[in-house]
């Protein structure tokens, strides 16, 4: 599990998308007024006349925006003692509106006085959802995430949650160490938005990808991480990815340059990277690419010089030639893999799957890679994509760098 760890840090991003949600969701000066207006003129239940004017007078003060003279009428409706369900749920949503719209936002108290009014048992059913939804954004904003799981059920019993809403649910199981509900909330989540052909979201997705290494879960946690791969363009996901592809057991030099690429092209690369995947290309005749990389990296040297020296020699009319000779394809993968590197993507496709059909060769996977690498450079991601499923049907290594290329291939 120590590379999940390593680099598990996607849970991070939520909290300032979960914050600015709030105010999102809290209803503007007209819309208050105007729910005030409608429980004014709806008789049952009521308010008593003292309570009544007070809240009235705090509603002409909000009108021209006298916050201090609108708190002030508030808290005089506030010390009428035995207030019945309604008034404390009136009293409250005033104090709500009041510590979010004024000024200097008190979000702390706007906490307090929407807990006030779900402690109430007041709220008329038609504002119940409305109160729980910005209740449990801002018991989230305070960490105060018992009371979030509180509000996010209730909530759910009206309605479904929105995508904010699942994230604060998510986040606030996990912050409660509850990682299997955590994890089954995300993935539910991520199932309702694959069935409505929607993408899942990064934040979700890490965040399952986190509660499935908290609770020790490494397939889960891996399989998160490949759906994150899928959606995401973060060297951070991608270099955990490469950490297990680079890691596989028993991974070939060839294997190892089709990783290179995949690395090249998801930022992942490595300071001493550069050098290892040139030095490949150089053992197989492949210089073009190894002076592209060791450019690429800011290497310069040796290793380029002999690039540079193999590249003027480099004679793909005489491969071409020897690939007619053979009975198997591997001359003919070796061409097709030349063409690539000089960007003649449609013969190198040509060469490769003319390879692949004659067969014979040491290593099938490996090349069927190799060929979906020439198609998505030409374009061609749904061939690329087959391709690379194909080659991560084989077993070992080479399925794990097929399997990687499939996820980029679904992304790209």
């Amino acid at each position: 599990m120590t590379k999940f760890i390593r680099r598990a840090t996607m849970a991070a991003l939520l909290s300032a998308a979960s914050a600015l949600a709030v105010s999102a969701v809290i209803p503007g000066h007209a819309a208050f007024a105007a729910a005030a207006k409608k429980d004014a003129k709806e008789a049952p239940p009521a308010v008593r006349p003292a309570i009544g004017k007070a809240l009235n007078d705090a509603m002409k003060a909000l009108d021209s925006k006298d916050f201090a003279t609108a708190l002030a009428k508030v808290e005089e409706a506030d010390k009428i003692k035995d207030k019945t369900p309604f008034e404390e749920y009136q009293v409250s949503k005033y104090f709500g509106f009041i510590a979010i719209n004024q000024p200097m936002p008190d979000y702390p108290g706007a906490a307090k006085a929407y807990n006030r009014e779900v402690a109430s048992g007041g709220a008329p059913e038609a504002e119940k959802a409305g109160m729980y939804n910005v209740a449990m954004r801002l018991n989230y904003q305070e960490m105060n995430f018992p009371e979030v799981l509180k509000d996010a059920a209730e909530l759910q019993k009206l309605q479904p949650l929105d995508d904010t809403g699942y994230l604060v649910l998510i986040q606030s199981y996990y912050n409660t160490n509850d990682f299997p509900n955590a994890a089954e909330t995300a993935k539910k989540e991520i199932a309702a938005k694959i069935a409505s052909g929607m993408k899942p979201t990064e934040d979700v997705l890490g965040l399952l990808l986190n509660s499935q290494i908290k609770a020790k879960n490494e397939a889960g946690a891996r399989e998160a991480l490949d759906q994150l791969a899928m959606i995401s363009t973060k060297p951070e996901v991608w270099g955990q990815e490469m950490d297990f592809v680079l890691g596989s057991q028993g991974i070939t030099d060839h294997q190892l340059l089709n990783a290179y690429r995949l690395s090249m092209l998801a930022g992942t690369m490595k300071d001493t990277d550069f050098a290892a995947m040139a030095t490949i290309d150089l053992q197989n005749g492949l210089p073009k690419e190894a002076i592209a990389v060791l450019t690429k990296g800011n290497k310069s040297g040796d290793l380029l010089t002999q690039a540079n020296g193999l590249a003027m020699r480099d004679d793909l009319n005489a491969l071409a030639a020897e690939a007619v000779k053979q009975t198997n394809g591997e001359v003919d993968v070796k061409l097709g893999e030349s063409y690539y590197t000089y960007g003649q993507y449609d013969k190198a496709i040509a060469a490769l799957e003319k390879g692949i059909q004659k067969g014979g060769l040491k290593d099938p996977a490996d090349a069927q890679t190799t060929l979906g690498i020439a198609y998505l450079a030409a374009g061609q991601k749904d061939k690329a994509v087959a391709a690379f499923e194909q080659a991560a049907k084989a077993q070992g290594s080479a399925a794990q760098v097929a399997h990687a290329w499939s996820l980029y291939g679904h992304r790209a």
